[in-house]
Order: structure tokens, then sequence, then C-alpha cells
């Protein structure tokens, strides 16, 4: 029960943080890479970790660039890409990373908008000039 939910919460995470970034011009490579820093800065990976993240980020990123390109990308072909993603990445991770890596992800989940899509219009928190917090 744990594994699965700690799967299900990397997946939603890690779709929320791909959909949200606004880097749909990039290549699978430079995607791949990206995530790859990411990962390498916040969770320390060693360099046999570093390499199996970034094959494993690159094959990904090649399979979505090919879903968008065919325009066959579906919800449900997403989220099915993003669990075998998550359940291969926390094979890849020591227990300690995995915990990290999923305080990562609710953290960024929970500064954007409760991993929702973010804020209406894409205005950053505040940005509207008014003086309510909903």
């Amino acid at each position: 029960m744990r594994k699965t939910m700690f799967a299900f919460l990397l997946a939603f995470a890690s779709m929320t943080a791909f959909a949200q970034r606004g880097d749909s011009g990039m290549t699978p490579e430079a995607r791949a890479e990206n995530q790859t820093k990411t990962l390498t800065e916040n969770l320390k990976l060693s360099d046999d970790q570093k390499k199996q993240v970034y094959d494993l980020s690159l094959a990904r990123a090649k399979k979505m660039q090919e879903m968008r390109d065919s325009q066959k990308m579906d919800r449900e072909q997403m989220r099915a890409s993003m669990e075998t993603f998550n359940t291969e990445i926390a094979k890849i991770l020591t227990v300690e990373q995995q915990e990290k890596y999923k305080t990562m992800l609710e953290d960024r989940r929970n500064n954007r908008g409760g991993g929702n899509g973010g804020p209406r219009g894409g205005a950053a928190p505040g940005a509207d000039g008014g003086g309510t917090n909903n």
C-alpha cells in the first residue's frame, strides 16, 4: 500500500511539474538534462544514479514528444507513462533520497496551487494587485 501510494504521489507531482514548466519548445535531450540536473542538485545523486536518471528521463521525454507530435496523447497515456517513470526512478534512489524526492514533489505541488494547474492565467500568486488572499 505504501509503495503504491508513493508511486501515485510521484506520478501526480511529476506530471504537474512537467505540465507547468512551460518547456514545450525543448528537445527531449534538454528535458532529460534539466530533470537530471534538478534531481542531482536536490538529491545529491551519485554519478551512476545521474546516468540512470538521464537515460530514464530521455526515454520518457522521447516517448512524450512522439505522443505530442502525433497528437495522440491523452491523460491515461500520460498517467501510465508517469507511473512507469516514477516507479523506475524510485528503484534508482536510496530510501533517504526517495523521502527527499517525495518531499520535494509535495513542496512543488503545494507552491503551485495544489497541483491543479497553478494560478489562473499563469499569474503569480498575489500578482493581480488585489488585497485578498483566498
